[in-house]
């Protein structure tokens, strides 16, 4: 639930939501308890429960982090088109569509082993999501995407937690925004790529597309790599959360 849980002033407000998100609230202090995940939970949502499956303990956490920690908040009073790029299992995209009955969300997850759990996380939205499995990067082609055992710190970039290749299809970044535009919706867009997160932002000019409403972006010095003028908000301590001026 990000580093230093126990000290973490964000973990023990969204503990205090996680007794109303969460439809059975001891299953999920158990879960964390010992370190473990149930198969299923169920979460209300302002469109009423749904059902996500998970494939792990860092699910867990990530779970918790997107509904009760409100990493990614965002409102539901207006419809957006959310790109989001680094879906994972898809629960910040499950997050974003449950906001009202009208958002779109458009995911993009280059890991093989989160396709099933996205697909079926996002079945209760056939006709508001789509699905790629393609990487997004500065250029197209065909990149070496190195994955982590835990499906979620898989990244361009080999580590200590990502080290097993897979040929990987990339997307222009700048393609993806370009595609963005024809939708004709306000946009807002999640990046959690794993240490490539300033590489996308810088290469773009946001001024290009008026249409981005904001941007969310698990990395805490994109901002200064924007000329678009914008307000920064440090969710958490370490998401920053970037509104463009109109």
């Amino acid at each position: 639930m990000g580093g230093g849980p126990f000290y973490n002033r964000y973990n023990w407000l969204g503990a205090f939501r996680a007794f109303y998100v969460f439809t059975n609230p001891l299953a999920f202090i158990i879960a964390l308890i010992r370190h473990s995940a149930p198969p299923y939970v169920r979460v209300r949502t302002p469109i009423g429960g749904i059902t996500l499956r998970l494939r792990n303990f860092e699910n867990l956490k990530t779970l918790f982090s997107i509904f009760c920690r409100q990493d990614y908040r965002v409102s539901g009073r207006a419809r957006y088109l959310f790109l989001d790029i680094g879906a994972n299992v898809g629960f910040a995209s499950a997050y974003f569509l449950s906001r009202n009955d009208s958002n779109i969300v458009q995911c993009f997850e280059p890991d093989i082993s989160n396709l099933d759990y996205l697909k079926g996380n996002l079945a209760n939205f056939p006709e508001r999501a789509t699905i790629s499995d393609q990487a997004i990067h500065v250029s197209d082609g065909v990149s070496v995407l190195y994955r982590s055992p835990d499906g979620k710190h898989s990244s361009l970039h080999p580590s200590d937690r990502a080290w097993l290749p897979h040929q990987a299809v990339s997307h222009k970044f700048a393609d993806v925004l370009a595609e963005a535009a024809i939708i004709a919706l306000p946009t807002i867009i999640k990046i959690d790529v794993e240490g490539t997160e300033g590489d996308l932002v810088q290469s773009v000019k946001f001024e290009e597309y008026p249409f981005i409403k904001r941007l969310i972006v698990e990395a805490n010095y994109c901002s200064k790599l924007i000329t678009r003028p914008h307000t920064r908000r440090l969710r958490n301590g370490y998401v920053e959360d970037l509104t463009f001026a109109i």
